[in-house]
């Protein structure tokens, strides 16, 4: 069955999504609290420990998927081969990015492995909360467009809340309009290779290009107050720029999306 068909299977309440969806936010977001009660930038969170609340996010929903409607059924299976090249753009975007990271001055190996841990649990969990289990529970009830928005809306509004663990809500406004974006894009790769392991990966490798080029970027700027400034630009306008590539070539992956889209 197309995965842009409505799922075959037993439906999941719309209450029952809404309270997995508040759980999720609950231990994700405000679980951030209580490991860090005092408010600090999302880079010095990623660089410092083990996301531990996003590691109990990822178990809950395994726990979820697994007793619930089912791996395949969400969507982690193997990709389509035949659709695997449509990822040439994406992955030239990342080399870029990388790249650019790469020669402006990488942490230290230690943060840098951290990071890629951290943004490794993160793929993971939001991939399998809002690409997974909320649009599979979305499709059973709507058509295909209107799971898609809807989709990627949530995506973005809960990245508003990040407000609450950074103690600043002006970033946290673009860090939400930038992940709506993105998920947009990470729902056309999903639909045309038909794995939700793909927007796994590229989300994850993603998040960590985009923290690697704005650690590189702060270990450039040798005066405070032109880090500061930096640090501002990158959460106000950069990541918009750098995410704007991948936004236009999934609009153009989604096209046609039609009921024959990304087979099962």
């Amino acid at each position: 069955m197309p995965l842009t068909e409505a799922p075959s299977g037993s439906k999941t309440s719309a209450s029952g999504l809404t309270i997995l969806l508040v759980g999720w936010v609950t231990v994700t977001i405000f679980g951030a609290k209580v490991f860090h009660p005092s408010p600090q930038p999302l880079q010095d969170l990623l660089t410092s420990t083990l996301a531990w609340q996003v590691l109990l996010a990822g178990v809950l929903l395994t726990a979820v998927i697994t007793w619930g409607p089912g791996w395949q059924e969400v969507g982690f299976r193997r990709p389509r081969r035949r659709d695997l090249p449509l990822l040439w753009f994406p992955v030239l975007v990342l080399a870029v990015i990388l790249g650019l990271a790469a020669l402006m001055g990488l942490p230290p190996a230690g943060v840098t492995l951290l990071v890629l841990a951290n943004t490794l649990l993160v793929g993971f969990s939001e991939e399998a909360m809002f690409r997974g289990l909320l649009f599979h529970g979305l499709r059973a009830r709507v058509s295909i467009w209107p799971a898609i928005l809807w989709t990627s809306g949530l995506f973005g509004a809960v990245h508003l809340l990040n407000g609450f663990v950074t103690g600043d809500f002006g970033p946290a406004l673009v860090q939400a309009a930038m992940a709506a974006c993105t998920g947009l894009f990470l729902m056309a790769i999903f639909l045309r290779t038909g794995s939700l392991w793909v927007s796994v990966i590229y989300h994850a490798l993603w998040d960590f290009a985009i923290f690697m080029i704005g650690l590189a970027s702060q270990q450039a700027m040798e005066q405070q107050q032109a880090l500061e400034e930096a640090g501002k630009g990158q959460q106000m306008l950069v990541p918009l720029l750098l995410i704007l590539p991948n936004v236009l070539y999934g609009a153009w992956l989604l096209r046609k999306v039609r009921a024959t889209t990304a087979h099962r």
